[in-house]
Order: structure tokens, then sequence, then C-alpha cells
């Protein structure tokens, strides 16, 4: 009975996002993208899918338990590495559609090293896309990926696990 509750408490802190880290104001990162080229309408509509805003901020906003995190959408995208050679990060990428309200959730552990760790600030880049918007959350863990790559030989090898520790949701 013991062990079972352990075992549970270790996959919620490993593998459950319930801690909300993160409030997504949807309405003002759309207002920015449309004051960037307000005055050059053709020139918005031709650089639309590289209009970015990154968000590097400190973990001690917004954050706390969040039922949301279990309960709202979640649609990633696409996942992997970034091509820095000197500090590859790992990255998901999710869709939020237009008008919703959206969140980043992130597990107990991943929470706890945001905290600790107040030289790497909780980032995330977000993409205007023709249908919403596109939220790329960076999990800066490259010494993971090189010693996966030492011990497994895969540099891959924990992907499925990262991809569980920042997700972002989103309710319309």
């Amino acid at each position: 009975m013991l062990g079972g509750g352990f075992v549970l408490i270790v996959y919620i802190c490993l593998f459950t996002s319930i801690v909300r880290a993160r409030i997504i104001k949807v309405e003002n990162l759309v207002q920015q993208f449309e004051s960037q080229f307000q005055n050059d309408p053709l020139k918005a509509l031709q650089q639309s899918s590289t209009q970015k805003v990154v968000i590097q901020q400190g973990f001690n906003n917004d954050k706390g338990l969040d039922a949301n995190c279990l309960t709202w959408d979640s649609e990633p995208v696409v996942s992997g590495w970034t091509q820095d050679s000197k500090d590859s990060d790992f990255f998901v990428d999710y869709y939020v559609p237009p008008s919703s309200k959206a969140i980043i959730c992130t597990t107990p552990i991943f929470a706890g090293a945001l905290t600790a760790d107040a030289d790497k600030p909780f980032s995330y880049e977000v993409y205007r896309t023709e249908y919403g918007l596109r939220v790329r959350v960076i999990i800066g863990v490259s010494e993971v990926r090189e010693l996966c790559q030492m011990l497994a030989l895969d540099g891959n090898c924990l992907n499925s696990f990262l991809q569980q520790q920042a997700i972002v949701r989103y309710k319309h």
C-alpha cells in the first residue's frame, strides 16, 4: 500500500502537468502583432509567419495548482531540439486558437527546477499564424541530451518525457 502511494506521487511529480506556470495573454499578444506592422498591411501579410514575441520572465508570477491544467484542450504541433550547436534546447510548439484563454502548465518537478534556477528564466515564444497563435515552450535542458547521447547513443531518448514537462492548454 505504501509503495503504491509512493509510485503515484512520483508519477504525478514527473508526468502530470498540474502546476500553472504562466497565463498567456492572447489578446495582448494579438495587439502587439497588429501594432508591429500597423502602417504597412502588405508587409504584415508577407511577414506574418516570421512575426514573433519572445517572453522571458522569472517563474514567480502566475504560478500555482490549477484544475484547468487537467481539463482544458491542448494541441501540440511539433517538438524537437533547437539547432544551436553550443546550447541546444528542447522545445514544444502548440497551437492556440484566436480569442482563447491560454495557460502553460508544468509538472511539479519542472516547476521546482524553474524556481530553483534563477539564472535561467522561463521563456516561450509566440508566433502569429493564419489560424491563431503558435506558442513555443522552451525547455533548456541541453545537459540531459548530452547525457542521453553518451548513455543510450541517442540524443532523442528523453523526448517523450520532456514533452510532458510543459504543456500549453487553452479554452475557447
